[in-house]
């Protein structure tokens, strides 16, 4: 796989993830001071939701190739392993505080006596995760951009005369190559036949 591919799929499995933890924040001032019985209905919703671990568990997949790609560029490693741990902090705390709230309302099908606060609980922890999701994928583009940057300024730097990579042919010879006749002679010789 290209690097250029690794970056798409690490930005669309980051703004993927970072998806049903902002439609949490979204509705977290709405459904904060719902009464029990319009809370447990409210969070029907979420039935079926289960399949974004797949997406997260990709991500996280991804974003540790992009780490051993840009592994030998100091500043885009430290960003792509700032967005893989914000990514991984997102699970720690939907393990911690999140899927025990799940376990004790069986995913809110019931309500227990202190549900108010566990759904003050519930609501803050997708809110925390959504702040992790929104850091890894502003760390991800910003890793993007500085790599490019970097890179540009690889290609200015290179010395006159020479181009990245080939890209058309001149008089019949490529260019990118400086033209030093006694150098192209040799070359010449070693492309020719020898018939003696």
């Amino acid at each position: 796989m290209s690097m250029n591919t690794i970056w798409v799929v690490s930005l669309l499995l980051a703004t993927l993830a970072m998806m049903p933890a902002a439609a949490h924040v979204l509705e977290l001032p709405n459904k904060i001071g719902l009464s029990g019985i319009e809370y447990l209905t409210v969070q029907r919703l979420y039935r079926g939701w289960s399949f974004t671990r797949l997406v997260v568990a990709a991500a996280l997949g991804c974003m540790l190739v992009l780490l051993f790609m840009v592994r030998e560029l100091p500043t885009a490693f430290a960003l792509a392993w700032v967005a893989f741990l914000c990514l991984a902090g997102t699970q720690l705390i939907f393990w911690i505080f999140t899927q025990p709230v799940n376990r004790v309302t069986a995913n809110w099908t019931f309500l227990p006596g202190d549900w108010s606060e566990l759904r003050r609980r519930w609501e803050y922890s997708h809110a925390a995760s959504a702040a992790l999701n929104l850091a890894a994928l502003v760390a991800l583009i910003v890793c993007l951009f500085w790599t490019n940057e970097m890179q540009q300024f690889d290609a200015d730097a290179l010395p006159q005369g020479y181009a990245a990579a080939p890209t058309a042919r001149d008089n019949g010879i490529t260019a990118g190559r400086t033209s030093d006749p006694a150098r192209e002679a040799q070359r010449e010789q070693r492309r020719s036949p020898r018939y003696m």
